[in-house]
């Protein structure tokens, strides 16, 4: 029988600062965007090329910004911690996880902190998302 699509959970984690990296799940993620990565594309067009045309090979991968939006939790400990990466500019293990799977899907990486914006709203719900920038391989 063919796997089936389906919806699964995701959850997003900070890792800690200490060795070994322990992993805690940033509260109330609904969406992640952005996770993989894409490799450069190199010219290496030359005077034995067939004429009229150009040639390419893959050059090194660079990762996505990755977005995480969440529901903002005033005093959530893990979207506090998220922030002051961002301020203090603190390259953080991050990880991204399907949990609806078995055994659980993991994309773990080095994440850059780009930015937090908070979205405040009277008659929808309040939100939280932040970028990092995937620095290096996920595994």
């Amino acid at each position: 029988m063919p796997t089936l699509a389906n919806i699964g959970r995701w959850k997003f984690y900070l890792g800690s600062t200490a060795s070994p990296v322990v992993y805690t799940a940033i509260e109330e993620v609904f969406n992640i965007t952005g996770l993989g990565q894409t490799n450069n594309l190199v010219d290496v067009t030359n005077f034995d090329s067939d004429e009229g045309t150009m040639e390419y090979i893959g050059g090194l991968s660079d990762g996505q910004e990755v977005t995480v939006e969440c529901n903002y939790v005033p005093g959530a400990t893990q979207q506090a911690a998220m922030i002051a990466a961002v301020k203090t500019k603190v390259n953080r293990a991050c990880r991204a996880s399907y949990i609806g799977s078995s055994p659980e899907e993991r994309f773990t990486f080095v994440g850059v902190p780009l930015s937090w914006n908070v979205t405040p709203s009277t008659s929808e719900r309040n939100t939280l998302s932040f970028t990092v920038k995937i620095s290096g391989d996920i595994t």
